[in-house]
């Protein structure tokens, strides 16, 4: 049973619904000119966000990365992120460092870092055969993502893999100290 509140509820509803069904329908007219611009704006602003900064470099949790008074912009490249307890290329762990900054000697041969090899060697032919069908020239870059306190001989050994792995192309990402 319905009380006294909920029948007079439902006869002001009826009574609204009734007065909207005599209304005549109102012609609105929409102003394509201003939806365009707001499209306009939007593809302009993300064309040159997106254009501003095409490498994201993000080191990994206790990197340090060196300071320096280069202002030349980062390029594009594939990124290898080695701290002072591994190198990580793409999402991927590699190898481990020990204690004293060294990779494990049964990961290198002759100076090559044979798990980064792998990986790399992997990804410059998917690379190649993305720019081929793209009908443009593949550059083998990498950036190379240090630590301050990384030992030059881990540098050289990964820098030593790369090449074997065709990347030719070095870039060191730095932190651009003010002066």
């Amino acid at each position: 049973m319905a009380t006294a509140e909920e029948e007079a509820f439902l006869a002001k509803k009826a009574a609204k619904k009734a007065a909207r069904r005599d209304k005549p329908e109102d012609n609105a007219n929409l102003n394509i000119t201003s939806l365009m611009d707001v499209v306009s704006i939007i593809v302009v602003y993300l064309l040159k966000s997106y254009g501003t900064d095409p490498v994201v470099i993000t080191p990994t949790s206790g990197q340090k990365v060196p300071m320096s008074l280069a202002d030349a912009p980062l390029q594009d490249g594939v990124p290898i992120y080695v701290s002072s307890r591994d190198i990580t290329f793409g999402e991927k762990k590699v190898v481990q460092l020990n204690e004293s900054g060294d990779i494990d000697p049964a990961s290198v041969k002759n100076h090559s870092i044979l798990p980064l090899y792998d990986l790399m060697a992997e990804e410059a032919d998917k690379s190649k055969q993305m720019a081929e069908a793209k009908g443009e020239d593949w550059t083998g870059r990498i950036i190379l993502v240090g630590d301050q306190s990384l030992k030059f001989s881990t540098l050289v050994d990964v820098m030593y893999t790369a090449g074997q792995a065709e990347y030719t192309e070095y870039v060191f990402c730095v932190i651009q100290q003010g002066g």
